[in-house]
């Protein structure tokens, strides 16, 4: 199966997702928010330098978690990020 490229909607929003979850990790340690969350540090530095576009959910949600963010709140930031097209 092959995997479409990512639209550059999509880079902008991964992007936007991790610039989000950074100002919320603020100063704590990305080691301690991994270990909280039970993943891998180098999977949240991905994520925040948005290398990882389209993270998967529970990954976010649990890092979301941690960090104590709803995670309407981070659709609601990565949506205002860049006007997003009404869907037919």
């Amino acid at each position: 199966m092959v995997r479409l490229a990512l639209t550059e909607q999509e880079r902008e929003r991964g992007v936007a997702l991790g610039a989000a979850l950074r100002r919320a990790r603020g100063a704590r340690p990305v080691r301690e928010v991994a270990a909280a969350a039970g993943v891998a540090e180098e999977t949240v530095r991905k994520i925040e330098r948005g290398a990882v576009p389209t993270p998967a959910l529970f990954t976010v949600a649990a890092i979301a978690q941690v960090l104590g963010l709803a995670l309407d709140e981070l659709v609601h930031e990565t949506r205002c990020a860049r006007p997003m097209p009404d869907v037919a």
